[in-house]
This record gives C-alpha cells, structure tokens and sequence, in this order.
C-alpha cells in the first residue's frame, strides 16, 4: 500500500485515533502499526502513559489489522466485542509509542488479533488480544 492509500486509510479512522494524535504508520494485510509521541495530555497522575491511552491505542490497531483493504473506501470497520490489555512498563512525554497488531486468524465475520505496545528502544509496554466483529463498510458510514 502506498503513502497516499494509507493516509487515505488514516482519515478514515475516527474518534480516539484523531483526537489523540495518533499515526497510521504501516498498514498491509493482517498488520497494522499505530504510532503516537506521547505528550502532557497522553499521561495519568504520576506522569506516566494513561492505561487508557494504552487500551485505545491496542483497539485501533487490532482493529485495523484484521479489516485491511487495497483501497481505504472498501476497508470496513472493527467492532471490539472483547479486549484484554496487559501493562508492563511505565513511559513519560516525549517518548513514542507504536502498536503493533497481527491478525491472527481472520474469518468472514469475526477475527482475533493480538498487539504489543513498544517504545522507540523495543521495549513492551503492554500488550493485548481481542476478537473483533467486522462491521459495514466505513465509506457507508458518517
């Protein structure tokens, strides 16, 4: 997929991928790595990487992984029907961060995925797994 098609596809991702700054940074069949530099707003209380932002992150990549399409108008959506998420190490601001999901068995309806959250120097992060439902197709939707 070329830079073009992928920033295609980064557009029409909406929600927490937009409004937390997040990069579509590698996008092919069964793969999908998100990427984010984490900023004030990314971290919790004692000033390290929000769960939350970790949760969101590990969804839309699995997400993605599993409905991957040539052409970014016949991607259809993810909906998470389970996720789990495991924390592992802490990371402050300024460090980037990438989710690297596989798609490990993809079926008509219904896939499974699994992704590690690393930093810039390959340390995890966390990690997680889900199942996931394919939904309609995202041109069709608002």
């Amino acid at each position: 997929m070329d830079q073009a098609e992928r920033q295609a596809v980064a557009r029409s991702v909406t929600g927490f991928f937009q409004d937390i700054g997040c990069e579509l940074e590698e996008y092919s069949e069964n793969r999908a790595v998100v990427g984010l530099t984490l900023t004030p707003k990314h971290l919790n209380n004692a000033s390290n990487l929000h769960g939350g932002v970790t949760a969101t992150l590990l969804d839309i990549a699995m997400g993605l992984c599993g409905t991957w399409a040539e052409k970014a108008d016949e991607r259809r959506v993810a909906i998470t029907l389970s996720m789990n998420v495991n924390f592992t190490a802490v990371a402050g601001a300024g460090t980037h961060i990438r989710a690297i999901a596989t798609c490990r068995n993809n079926g008509h309806k219904i896939f499974m995925a699994s992704c590690d959250l690393v930093d810039e120097h390959g340390k995890l992060l966390g990690f997680g797994e889900g199942v996931f439902k394919k939904g309609a197709y995202r041109k069709d939707l608002p």
